[in-house]
């Protein structure tokens, strides 16, 4: 290599190098903007499933907590934020179907009517599992986009986590609040 191909491949990685810090810092911001253009501030812990797992949600969001009411369901955790436009559930789940046929199943079987439905493999930091997004209506005349998530910490367990927004209030930076709060649920 001669003098000047050195220089420029020096300079090259030099700026593969800062664009690489950047895109960290930038992502990282992304979130805290989007967190923040959606209202939400803090997250709290919340334990559920016997203290066995940890969820963080929204500091500002109504959350209660209830028993599975079959063997079926264990834990219940129904979530709204305070203008109701955002609704969800996380539930733990017994199941000893694998987690693609049971989100298969899960999403086709629904009491509503639904449309655009989309079953996908989810990967967010150490999260790994499938994400079912679809539309639904009901009788009142709202629309809504559901994002359906299905993660698997145990065998013979899944935990769903279902978000519900009013389609008139959806934003696209909506996804990173759902990110936030599905990577942070843990086996504890």
């Amino acid at each position: 290599m001669n003098k000047k191909q050195l220089i420029v491949t020096s300079i090259l990685i030099c700026l593969m190098l800062l664009l690489s810090i950047v895109q960290g810092f930038f992502n990282k911001n992304f979130n805290k903007v989007a967190l923040t253009d959606n209202g939400i501030n803090e997250f709290k812990e919340y334990n559920f499933d016997k203290s066995n797992y940890i969820i963080s949600l929204p500091n500002e969001w109504t959350v209660v907590e209830r028993m599975g009411d079959n063997q079926y369901i264990n834990n219940v955790l129904n979530f709204t934020d305070g203008n109701n436009k955002l609704t969800g559930s996380l539930q733990i789940i017994n199941t000893n179907d694998e987690i693609e046929t049971f989100a298969e199943r899960d999403s086709k079987n629904q009491s509503l009517k639904y449309s655009k439905l989309e079953i996908m493999p989810y990967k967010y930091k150490s999260n790994i599992g499938v994400l079912s997004t679809y539309e639904t209506t009901i009788r009142n005349g709202y629309d809504f986009k559901n994002q359906c998530y299905y993660l698997q910490f145990e065998k013979g367990k899944i935990v769903k986590i279902l978000f519900n927004v009013k389609e008139k209030n959806y934003k696209e930076n909506i996804k990173s609040v759902f990110n936030s709060i599905v990577s942070s649920v843990e086996l504890s």
